[in-house]
């Protein structure tokens, strides 16, 4: 079973895309922002980071993924995004995540999540 960070500050949507993912059998741990985020990913393993790119504080989903650079361990992500742009989708790229536009379907996120496990 693949360990999943979920960063989201929309706590509604956090909840629900987390226990969508759930009940489709991925152990799932949650933080509403960067700073959250980085705490649990200095404490825990994961497998795979979903992010939000908007989160409030000094820390936003680039800034994530540019951290998992500096962990030994390779961290699969997946960056989603309400505000996308061609630049973000290139750095996100750029930055090895898959990169995904809000409003994302759960189906189409799960595809993405199965994909990234699987590589």
């Amino acid at each position: 079973m693949a360990v999943i960070l979920f960063v989201e500050d929309d706590a509604v949507s956090r909840r629900s895309i987390a226990n969508f993912l759930r009940l489709s059998g991925y152990e799932v741990h949650e933080a509403e922002n960067g700073e959250a985020a980085l705490k649990l990913l200095s404490t825990m393993q994961f497998d795979v980071v979903i992010s939000d790119l908007n989160l409030p504080g000094k820390l936003n989903g680039i800034d994530i993924l540019d951290a998992l650079k500096t962990i030994t361990r390779r961290i699969k992500a997946i960056l989603i995004t309400g505000r996308g742009s061609e630049e973000i989708k290139s750095k996100a790229n750029s930055l090895g995540a898959l990169y995904l536009e809000k409003p994302v379907q759960l189906q189409e996120l799960e595809t993405a999540l199965e994909w990234r496990v699987n590589r």
